[in-house]
């Protein structure tokens, strides 16, 4: 039997976890791996659902494009804490989750054997969407601080470059992109026609001073921009599968072909909660990305303790990336830390070859007293070998 999927890798966090299951039961197991925040949504959004839940309302489909006041409030949070300006009846289409958004951007979008260049390190579900499209990833490696250069991405280009992604804040280094180096890119993609595609999930998690920048905010580049963001990270809802596209009206109109075919709308019990945070729920999930920052103070004074981990530090989401000195297979190494310490951590060669030599640490769900036994675990661990 043949399948489409023969070429593209298994997920490597659930190969992972199911490496990890003898130490999940454990009450000792510490879980540095997945990329999940420390919080749930605001109560008062849990309770309001609660309330609507009995309604046959909350049991059906919305439209393909999502309930609109979710759009319209989305809209206006968009203006607010990006500066973007989005029409939210045809340039915002509601999805379940950021990657159902990339997903469905690159079936609408790729050709067969057409290219999309990622700088690496980047997200390895993103390579497994273009693979599954028929496309091919052409990877360009960052520079230093982990930005992208702009003259090779240019170099990478050919006749069947499609588009440019780029995740800003960056999954899994933590880098913060500048406006001269999104600006840049913003202009090969315009000078080729070709599309950029801007994964902001992290947006809000920006810190040291850092700003966020979006390069939808050009309006000369609305029509190669497709921006995608999710309320999974900020908003803790990632059990509830709710994120969005912004792009042009050409292209959304297209987009909500490919998302009726593969899931007709975002969930609507998760909508309506999402839709409740941005009305009434804005201050808690401040108070919950403060609580972020206290915990980044912490975990990059305990890194520091630790001299075969190399890194210095990025200004967003809650990864760390640090280089381990003398690695050279990384898998092996995650592998050797979990069973020697009941902890879990990714390898960094899951985030493309530039990554080889690095691990992944998630500080996102613990708290400070986690993060303190977490590094006391990893210290003792490079202290042995």
């Amino acid at each position: 039997m043949k399948f489409r999927t023969d070429d593209i890798i298994p997920p490597p966090i659930v190969k992972l976890a199911e490496a990890a299951k003898r130490f999940i039961s454990s009450p000792d197991f510490l879980d540095l791996g997945q990329g999940l925040p420390g919080h749930i949504p605001p109560e008062s959004a849990i309770t309001a659902l609660k309330n609507r839940l009995s309604h046959p309302s909350t049991h059906l489909y919305t439209q393909d494009q999502g309930l609109l006041e979710l759009r319209e409030e989305l809209s206006l949070y968009l203006r607010q804490n990006t500066g973007i300006d989005v029409d939210p009846q045809n340039e915002l289409v509601i999805t379940a989750g950021a990657n159902n958004a990339f997903a469905g951007t690159i079936l609408t979008l790729l050709e067969p054997n057409e290219n999309i260049i990622m700088p690496t390190p980047f997200y390895f579900n993103s390579v497994m969407a273009v693979k599954l499209a028929g496309g091919n990833v052409v990877e360009v490696p960052t520079g230093p601080g982990f930005q992208p250069n702009p003259v090779n991405i240019e170099r990478s280009i050919d006749e069947k470059t499609r588009g440019i992604f780029l995740v800003s804040p960056n999954n899994p280094t933590g880098a913060v992109y500048s406006k001269e180096t999104v600006d840049k890119i913003v202009d090969i993609c315009i000078q080729n026609d070709i599309v950029l595609i801007s994964d902001e999930t992290y947006s809000r998690m920006v810190f040291d001073g850092a700003s966020h920048y979006s390069p939808r905010l050009r309006r000369d580049a609305a029509n190669h921009v497709v921006s995608l963001g999710s309320f999974s990270k900020d908003f803790g809802m990632s059990g509830w599968r709710v994120g969005y596209v912004v792009g042009p009206k050409a292209f959304t109109d297209e987009f909500l072909k490919v998302q009726d075919t593969v899931s007709i709308c975002a969930p609507t019990a998760g909508q309506l909660l999402a839709l409740d945070v941005l009305k009434n729920g804005l201050d808690i999930i401040e108070q919950e990305i403060e609580r972020l920052n206290l915990l980044r103070d912490l975990a990059y004074l305990r890194i520091r303790e630790i001299d075969q981990l190399e890194m210095d530090r990025s200004s967003g989401t809650f990864y760390m990336f640090p280089k381990v000195k003398g690695c050279t297979d990384s898998r092996a190494l995650v592998m050797d830390i979990l069973q020697s310490t009941g902890t879990l951590v990714l390898p960094g060669v899951i985030f493309g070859q530039i990554g080889e030599g690095h691990i992944r640490i998630s500080i996102g769900p613990l708290t400070p007293e986690a993060v303190d036994e977490a590094f006391d675990r990893l210290g003792r661990y490079f202290d042995k070998n």
